[in-house]
């Protein structure tokens, strides 16, 4: 396996940083304001759906898109996975107590 570039490392980094501070705050931040319309039903009822869709869209969304530079940057980081069995000779054989295919 090759280690990715230094460039590649610190930019991973810094793309998982920022994509976990938006996730946290946009999603915590709508987690918040979720439960305070959801208490807030109970006294106007006919709100609830819009009560709900507001904090989804409002957090929810960043907070997956935060969660996709994370995600991104983490792939940065990480090495390449470089093996891959390429003929059915390189594949481990089977213990002796399997029967024989057919």
């Amino acid at each position: 396996m090759s280690e990715p570039a230094p460039v590649a490392r610190f930019v991973g980094a810094a793309l998982m940083a920022v994509g976990l501070l938006i996730a946290l705050l946009c999603g915590g931040c709508g987690a918040i304001f979720l439960v305070v319309f959801l208490a807030d039903s109970f006294n106007h009822p006919g709100d609830l759906a819009m009560g709900i869709m507001t904090p989804l869209f409002l957090g929810g969304v960043p907070a997956l898109i935060g969660f996709g530079i994370f995600a991104f940057g983490r792939s940065l980081r990480r090495p390449a996975s470089t093996y891959r069995p390429e003929r059915p000779t390189d594949w481990p054989k089977p213990p002796p107590s399997d029967p024989p295919p057919g």
